[in-house]
């Protein structure tokens, strides 16, 4: 906790600050997205984390490293398409120089995904030198592949944090999205971890079909002394293939709103901001923290804004041709991102609960990241006006934009 509070302490910086390349080195098509939603909120309309992080941090908060594509796994809605080991995936060396890199930065903590993060041949070279270097360590696995001796391995690295990967409460619904016999293979790793004394997380992705047992997770996730983490199922990687036959329905949404009032200890980080459009501030960062609090390492360097962005439009940089603080500081996707305009958003009387919701949702359902998330609980709805207590420093109403690019937009000037 310490070191979180020291870390809150550095100051934030913003793109003016770092000599930033111009947009002309962007991908075309990230231009243009980023054009498109106009100009960042005004001051007045920047609430809650997004005030914080507005701008972004000088070192992420949490880096995501998706240290291998290698996954004994085939699971449907997999955010990385993740099979087989990719060709130019960081050596263990390389891999063992990032980690002293983010600790010199001053990274909080290190997620580890994949992938299956046990089938990168460094891996516990890397956690080790993470311990080393009193980085934060969290490890997300499907479970399948811990034994007894590695659970105990891992037990004298703690302070270390697992999520192992259910997505049901029963293996139909599980083995159904993550293959045949992973259900009883996932709660052996839990049970293996649990006896080993490791702190544990279940992490469940919200689909129509593990809504109904959400109970049932909760109850599983206790029975191994671990808390319940449940996140949004994005369009993703494979998930692209099946977002629209999985996602959840606005209905079991609303319900999981409550659901989630009744269970304070479930842990959802930043999946469900987009939900806050209900009228209630959920629990957990309220805004898309990509590229000001977190960022997304993948296995052959690239660098995206988050996990769920990984596309070559908004590829930040790569690790085999720039040292992670260059990208940080300088990509010109990260300073554009930081400074996102809120689009079709901009209108509403609530874009100061949600945000506009997901970026790579809106991106990879609709190609565009002007208009509202596809999840939007107001989707049916106008956009409701903003009131007079909501207005800018300035005193106008801030108006959706509908103006080309370019052309006498009011927002633009």
């Amino acid at each position: 906790m310490t070191q979180f509070v020291q870390f809150l302490g550095r100051g934030r910086r913003g793109a003016e600050d770092r000599g930033l390349p111009g947009p002309t080195t962007l991908h075309p098509l990230a231009r243009a997205a980023f054009a498109e939603t106009d100009n960042p909120p005004s001051a007045a309309r920047v609430s809650g984390s997004q005030r914080f992080l507005r701008g972004g941090l000088s070192a992420p908060i949490t880096v995501t490293w998706e240290i291998t594509a290698a996954c004994n796994l085939a699971c449907v809605h997999c955010l990385s398409s993740s099979g087989k080991r990719r060709p130019r995936e960081l050596t263990t060396d390389q891999a063992l120089a990032l980690v002293d890199e983010l600790a010199e930065m001053q990274v909080f903590q290190v997620h580890f995904g994949g992938g299956e993060p046990f089938m990168y041949p460094g891996i516990w070279r890397v956690l080790e030198r993470c311990r080393e270097r009193d980085l934060v360590i969290c490890v997300s696995t499907n479970g399948t592949l811990i034994t007894p001796e590695r659970a105990r391995r891992l037990a004298a690295l703690e302070p270390i944090y697992f999520q192992v990967s259910l997505d049901g409460a029963t293996p139909e619904t599980n083995d159904r999205i993550r293959g045949r016999d992973a259900f009883r293979r996932a709660l052996r790793g839990l049970e293996r971890l649990a006896a080993a004394g490791l702190s544990l997380t279940v992490n469940s992705v919200l689909t129509r079909y593990s809504f109904p047992e959400l109970d049932r997770l909760y109850a599983i996730a206790s029975s191994f002394g671990a808390k319940l983490r449940v996140t949004r199922l994005r369009p993703s990687g494979r998930g692209r293939t099946v977002w629209a036959e999985l996602h959840p329905t606005r209905e079991q949404y609303r319900d999981f709103v409550a659901w989630l009032r009744e269970h304070p200890d479930v842990l959802t980080a930043d999946s469900f901001f987009h939900l806050n459009a209900f009228g209630e501030r959920l629990a957990g960062l309220d805004m898309c923290g990509a590229a000001t609090a977190t960022c997304c390492i993948c296995p052959e360097g690239e660098v995206y804004p988050c996990a769920f962005f990984q596309t070559p439009e908004f590829e930040a940089g790569n690790l085999h041709e720039q040292s992670f603080r260059e990208i940080w500081e300088r990509s010109p996707v990260f300073a554009f991102y930081r400074q996102m305009g809120a689009g079709a958003c901009g209108g509403c009387a609530r874009y100061d609960l949600c945000h506009g919701g997901c970026p790579a949702t809106k991106w990879f359902v609709q190609r565009s990241l002007r208009v509202r998330d596809p999840e939007c609980v107001l989707a049916d709805s106008a956009a409701l006006p903003l009131t007079t207590e909501q207005e800018t420093a300035d005193g106008a109403l801030v108006a959706a934009c509908s103006s080309p690019i370019g052309q006498g937009c009011a927002c633009q000037e």
